[in-house]
Parts: C-alpha cells; sequence; structure tokens
C-alpha cells in the first residue's frame, strides 16, 4: 500500500471510529481535519492541520483522500466539492438523503474522475459474508424469504443534542435511514432486484420530531424471495441486530453477532457458522467493519482489485426507504420503476 495524507471533514461521533481504522494503517496519515466546532472542543489526531471551512482546506491540502463524517444534508454538496478538486471521497452512510440526491451524487465520479466509495461497513462482518456465500452456493436452495429486525434505544435528548437529527429537512428520515440502513443494505445484498414495498412509517414516542422512530414493511423481490423489516428506536436498549434467511433447506440467523444454521425441518437444531469481530469500547455494536471497508478502500487506491461500496450500490437503500416512506404516505404498494419517474 502507497502513502496516503488524508482529511476527514466532521468530527464527530463517528469520525472516532474513522480515526481508530486510519490508525490501523500505518500507509495512511491524517494531515487535516476540518469542523464547524472550535479547536478546543474537538479531538484534533496529533499532527493533523485544523480548519473550519472544508473550502479553505481542499484549497490549501494536498489531500490523497477524504472522510466525509457528516450530517446526512451536507453529504451532497461536500461531496461534489471533495470530487470536484479530483480528490478520492470515501463517504459515511446514508450517502444522500433521497433518490433523487442519489442519482445526482452517481454521476460525480465519472464526471471528476474519482473513486468514491460509501461507509456500508456492515458488508465486511464475517456474519454477512458467510450468509452470502452460503445461500449463493446453492446447496441450501432457493431463497423464500428473510426478516430483519434492528431495534435501538434513542430517548429525546439524542435529537436535542443534535436537532438536525430529527428534522425531516436536514436527515432525510429517522430510524430507517440512520440506525436501520445497514441493515436494509444487507437484506437488499441477499435479497437482489426489489420488485415492489408496502410500508408504515410512524412514531411511537412523544418527541418532538418530525423523523419516523418506527417502521414496519414488506418487501418482494424479482426472485420471488420476501422480506418482512422491523426497525425502532422505542426500544430501552440497543439490541443486536437480527437478519433471517429462509432457504428451502436451511434456515440462517444473525444474532448476538454470531450466525447459526439450522435445517428446515428442525429450526431449533442450530449450529455456529461464523462470529463477528467486535470493536471495543461503547460503540462496540459497530462492529469491525469500519476497519476492513477503509482497508480496502485504501488498497483499492493502491492499485489492488478490491471491492467498495459505489454511490449507486449504496444508493439502492435509499431507494427502499423512499419506496417505504411512499407506501406508507399514500397507503398503496409502490413498485420500485416508480422511483426512476420522480428522478
Amino acid at each position: 500500500m502507497r502513502e496516503f495524507q488524508i482529511g476527514i471533514i466532521g468530527v464527530g461521533t463517528v469520525a472516532a471510529t474513522h480515526v481508530k481504522a486510519v490508525a490501523a494503517l500505518p500507509s495512511v496519515h491524517i494531515r487535516a481535519v476540518c469542523d464547524i466546532k472550535g479547536r478546543n472542543e474537538i479531538s484534533v489526531p496529533e499532527g493533523a492541520a485544523y480548519y473550519q471551512d472544508y473550502q479553505e482546506m481542499l484549497g490549501a491540502e494536498k489531500l490523497d483522500a477524504v472522510h466525509i463524517c457528516l450530517p446526512h444534508y451536507l453529504h451532497m454538496p461536500v461531496m461534489k466539492a471533495v470530487a470536484e478538486h479530483g480528490i478520492p471521497v470515501l463517504c459515511e452512510k446514508p450517502v444522500g438523503m433521497n433518490f433523487r440526491e442519489v442519482q445526482e451524487m452517481a454521476s460525480y465520479s465519472e464526471k471528476y474522475g474519482v473513486p468514491i466509495a460509501v461507509c456500508m461497513q456492515n458488508r465486511w462482518n464475517n456474519t454477512f459474508q458467510a450468509l452470502k456465500t452460503a445461500i449463493s452456493g446453492g446447496e441450501h436452495g432457493r431463497l423464500i424469504g428473510l426478516k430483519a429486525v434492528a431495534l435501538w434505544s434513542r430517548d429525546a435528548a439524542y435529537y436535542q443534542r443534535a436537532p438536525w437529527r430529527g428534522d425531516m429537512r436536514y436527515a432525510g428520515g429517522g430510524c430507517l435511514i440512520n440506525q436501520a440502513v445497514h441493515t436494509l443494505d444487507q437484506i437488499i445484498q441477499i435479497g437482489g432486484d426489489i420488485a415492489s414495498v408496502e410500508g408504515i412509517v410512524t412514531n411511537v414516542l412523544d418527541y418532538d420530531i418530525d423523523v419516523e422512530d418506527s417502521s414496519v414493511s414488506n418487501v418482494v423481490f424479482r426472485n420471488g424471495a420476501r422480506a418482512l423489516i422491523i426497525a425502532s428506536n422505542a426500544h430501552v436498549v440497543n439490541s443486536t441486530i437480527e437478519i433471517e434467511a429462509v432457504t428451502e433447506k436451511s434456515i440462517f440467523t444473525i444474532k448476538d453477532f454470531k450466525l447459526y444454521r439450522a435445517p428446515v425441518s428442525d429450526p431449533l437444531d442450530k449450529t455456529i457458522i461464523a462470529e463477528d469481530e467486535l470493536m471495543p469500547g461503547s460503540k462496540s455494536y459497530y462492529g469491525a467493519g469500519h476497519v476492513h471497508l477503509i482497508r480496502d478502500f485504501y488498497s483499492y487506491l493502491s492499485g489492488n482489485d478490491v471491492p467498495f461500496v459505489t454511490v449507486e450500490d449504496a444508493g439502492r437503500v435509499i431507494g427502499l426507504i423512499d419506496l417505504i416512506r411512499k407506501s406508507s404516505r399514500e397507503g398503496r404498494r409502490t413498485e420500485w420503476e416508480e422511483l426512476y419517474g420522480e428522478c
């Protein structure tokens, strides 16, 4: 891997995960960071320059890549600015606030001639990798159905500390686009192309927010499989994500960071076939995916043939969220093709 001098725009909660992941890569060095908060209000990595204006940072520093760790509504303009400077981008989730935005953002890579990657790091989890391999191998038969349960806890103070999180204009949504987005992305990765969606978004807590705190939806894939997805921020703790995949011969379950397999004939006869690597600390439920995704991103930039998540690919989950919201708003089943009629 060659040497990289990089920048980070947005030095909040998730940026700390990026800093730790980069620290594990001896060839990647944080040259500059940018945040609107004062220097004494944030943690600036040792040796890094500090800016409050990202345009100033992009103009003053010679950077080999930039990580975008900002609130959702800033992803699109900042991604464009970085790409215009000819700098590769690694953007935190969600890639955009809606499918219309994503369609525009997907053009930046070709237009400005730079790779743009998105942090959908749960694709790198050991359990998910093993699940995809097992299903794609065909030995367990056809995929019939999926279940995903993402139950998190977010109190009123969570939205009060950062009011943009509860404002549709700046967040693009609530539990679906913020907390459950990785789980929805994994469901798409397993299920494939989406045919139709029926869903409900609602609020079961009395917070003063205009984004959803809960959602239930049914997704039908073009291969005939379907998925039940339940997401909520109204639980009292952050439960581990549960994903279940039912094939003709087997039932696979990801729960408590482990992947189990049971025969359809005896669902209780479970065998552990993979376990996730966990990161220490209060955010252990993030998993170790960031470390592997960021390593692979810089390996790709070094000329190696390794995968990364493109804007277009990451945008499929934003399309799904848009269809769930539209289904709830209009009280009907929505079709995937409707997304392109609104772009």
